[in-house]
């Protein structure tokens, strides 16, 4: 009997050691990647590495607003998809973790901190989603340019994200400021107010709802568009001719982070050739040398300066928040 009861234990003992070995292996990521990207990647991730991930996917000011409330325990070990702006911002609140990742040594520069705090794997920039059979069906012109969105036959067709919410908002406001100056930007965004039917709380929304015909143009992010285009909805990409800013995707390890060496790997892996051709499948643009991405798309892209919009960011939303927030 004696036997049987110290048996029992030792067997309990083993699945108990063993569910805390495996909860202790999985790493907890945030991101504002999508579910399924973000799905795809971490796949990608336990097939090369073993490493499982529980990940929680919300836009760029939602995680962000859940990271301010948390530090300096976030409740994630990394971050996997960021706005370049918001590390340096979390950087600014000692938030990062500096790592010499080796598998980053070939990715340029410009792409990562020189101190391994951030990581940037992806770009991406603002573009407009048109519905072409609702243009043709409401007799619209085909929008090329920023000006022309402000034209009064778009009154309520056009949806686009709303910048207290989405970090592709915020790059769209942040990139007309940089443009033509915060006077001429801000008196051009109270004219498209007047034509802007709803203001989203992603940036990948509006793209869906111009493809599902609810709006003839939509203010998106690239693969947003480039997606709906694959999937044979009636949409057209179209960058407008001003220009537009782009935003650096980074990743990041936290400062103290529970799983350490999971996170280690997981940056790891990120910047190696098998976690790029993984980015690869669901982004315009990757930066390591040599792997190509979603699309073969030249976009007229501005002179975006990161910095200048980390720095102005709270003063920017603030004021959008005052002004056009119904």
């Amino acid at each position: 009997m004696r036997n049987y009861i110290y048996i029992t234990f030792v067997i309990v003992l083993s699945v108990v050691l063993s569910a805390c070995s495996n909860n202790d292996e999985k790493v907890t990521l945030y991101s504002h990647n999508t579910q399924e990207e973000m799905q795809s990647f971490v796949d990608a991730l336990k097939a090369d590495t073993g490493i499982e991930a529980e990940f929680l996917t919300m836009s760029s000011e939602e995680i962000w607003s859940r990271i301010k409330a948390e530090q300096p325990n976030v409740g994630a070990s990394a971050q996997w998809g960021m706005l370049h702006s918001l590390a340096f911002l979390a950087d600014r609140d000692d938030l990062l973790e500096p790592y010499d990742s080796p598998e980053w040594e070939d990715v340029p520069e410009q792409f990562k901190d020189p101190d391994g705090k951030w990581y940037g794997w992806s770009f991406w920039f603002n573009i407009l989603a048109v519905n072409t059979d609702l243009l043709e069906e409401l007799g619209l012109d085909k929008p090329t340019s920023w000006a022309d969105l402000i034209d009064p036959q778009y009154k309520g067709e056009i949806v686009m994200p709303n910048p207290g919410n989405s970090g592709t908002g915020f790059l769209i406001v942040s990139t007309l400021i940089q443009l033509w100056g915060e006077e001429e930007a801000w008196a051009y965004l109270t004219e498209l107010d007047k034509n802007v039917a709803l203001y989203t709380q992603s940036g990948t929304q509006p793209a869906q709802m111009a493809a599902q015909g609810e709006f003839a143009i939509s203010i998106t992010w690239d693969q947003a568009a480039f997606d709906r285009t694959k999937e044979g909805y009636p949409i057209e990409a179209i960058v407008p001719e001003e220009g537009v800013g782009f935003d650096l995707d980074v990743a990041w390890i936290y400062k103290d982070a529970k799983n350490m060496e999971q996170a280690k790997k997981v940056i790891d892996f990120i910047g190696s050739e098998k976690g790029m051709q993984a980015a690869g499948k669901h982004r315009s643009m990757v930066t390591k040398p040599g792997v190509e991405g979603a699309i073969d798309f030249e976009p007229n892209l501005i002179d975006y300066d990161a910095v200048w919009a980390a720095e102005n960011r709270d003063r920017i939303m603030d004021k959008w928040s005052e002004t056009f927030d119904k």
